[in-house]
């Protein structure tokens, strides 16, 4: 069998004493020949610049839109309600708040050392007290976790879809939900107060997910499918544990308390609450999101992964982890709120592809403003507030009926 040379090019000084140029003409005409027979290279090399500089420019547009739809539906939020005022008191307590913000970081040179008169309020207080309780002492912070909640919720619903390459899953798969129930279950069975209930229910979902990874050690096999089975049968155990406080619990006093637990609602959230799970979430998201090239290697497979040079095994620990943070903190301050992890990042997925650069803070942002959305219909919808897991359900049930043609069809 005969085979193609490999087209060879003569050293500089022998080039040079065959055409009678000196060494460093003969160099350079050396050099020209060999980037001349290159073409190929270069177009490719410009190809890949060109799309990658394509492709930052598509996720800062991306990016910035969803940034801008998200303002706007947050004002819309802090606006709607059934308190008995104006969307013009409102607007004004809010820019006077925040402008009150501004103006009191630009004065603190001029208290500590008087380097200029400080500066005062533009903004009249024509409204009552009332306005601003109802602005920046309820629906800030109801708003504020509502956006931290549903992009908590979405990203780790994602994370965990690429982690078990299965676009049906949820942050809930390994039984992280269940247990914190089951922990704020028993603090209010016992009686314990508001805080302590958020904390045994975060306490719950962490040792819940914990107690899975555990038992998924005891087996041989496939250690994604063994750890998501392990979750399955943790979840179970403590769905029964949850009904067996439910069947324990005082119908007149305790059981009312349970229920309206389980269905969820941000009528309880404040400041204190929003300030311990607010970095909790904010920290564990963008970790994920620096981890955002180890799941686009994760979802091709554990040996394609570890080819490329991923430790999987240590990988997905840190990525279950972080999930898990993530959803105990948003489950403890507001309680189960479904679907919200597995179907906001199928819809994004739909839209901006399934690259984890681009589905991981899309998902975000678009859960974000799809859980201000519902906390307006759960004010709005009634005289008294819906309980926000009821509404979750409602939408998400049939948007994933619809989605389940496109599961079918894959997702890459």
């Amino acid at each position: 069998m005969e085979t193609k040379q490999q087209p060879t090019h003569p050293e500089p000084a022998a080039a040079a004493t065959e055409t009678g140029l000196p060494d460093g003409e003969a160099a350079d005409v050396i050099d020209k020949e060999r980037f001349d027979t290159a073409p190929d290279a270069r177009e490719a090399a410009l190809a890949g610049a060109m799309l990658d500089q394509q492709e930052r420019r598509y996720r800062k547009r991306l990016f910035l839109t969803l940034a801008a739809v998200a303002t706007v539906v947050f004002v819309i939020c802090l606006l709607s309600g059934r308190y008995n005022c104006t969307k013009a008191e409102l607007l004004a307590s809010l820019g006077h708040g925040l402008l009150q913000g501004v103006i009191s970081v630009l004065n603190l040179p001029a208290e500590h050392w008087g380097w200029w008169q400080p500066l005062s309020n533009p903004i009249e207080v024509t409204w009552g007290q009332d306005i601003d309780t109802v602005m920046w002492t309820v629906r800030m912070p109801r708003i504020l976790a509502v956006m931290l909640i549903g992009g908590g919720l979405s990203i780790s619903g994602a994370s965990f879809q690429c982690v078990f390459r299965n676009p049906l899953v949820s942050e809930g798969i390994l039984g992280v939900s269940n247990g914190a129930s089951l922990g704020a279950v028993l603090a209010i069975f016992f009686g314990f107060g508001p805080a302590l209930t958020s904390l045994c229910a975060f306490a719950g979902g962490m040792l819940a997910v914990g107690l899975a990874y555990s038992c998924s050690k005891m087996f041989r096999g496939n250690p994604t499918l063994v750890l998501v089975l392990a979750g399955t049968v943790v979840g179970s155990l403590l769905t029964a544990g949850n009904s067996i406080v439910k069947y324990l619990a005082p119908q007149d006093t305790k059981l009312p308390q349970i229920t309206f637990w389980l269905m969820g609602s941000f009528a309880g959230i404040s400041w204190s609450k929003l300030r311990f799970m607010g970095p909790l979430i904010l920290i564990c998201s963008l970790g994920i999101l620096r981890m955002c090239w180890q799941l686009n290697l994760m979802a091709l497979g554990d040996d394609e992964a570890r080819a490329l040079g991923v430790d999987t095994a240590r990988a997905r620990k840190i990525l279950i982890f972080l999930a898990t943070v993530i959803t105990s903190s948003a489950v403890c301050v507001c309680g189960i709120v479904g679907w919200v992890g597995m179907v906001i990042p199928q819809i994004t997925r739909l839209v901006v592809g399934p690259d984890a650069r681009r589905l991981i803070p899309a998902t975000f942002m678009v859960g974000s403003i799809f859980l201000m959305l519902v906390d307006i219909v759960c004010r709005t919808l009634v005289v008294t507030e819906i309980p926000v897991g009821i509404i979750t359900s409602l939408i998400g049930a049939p948007i994933f009926l619809v989605l389940l043609k496109r599961v079918k069809e894959g997702w890459a």
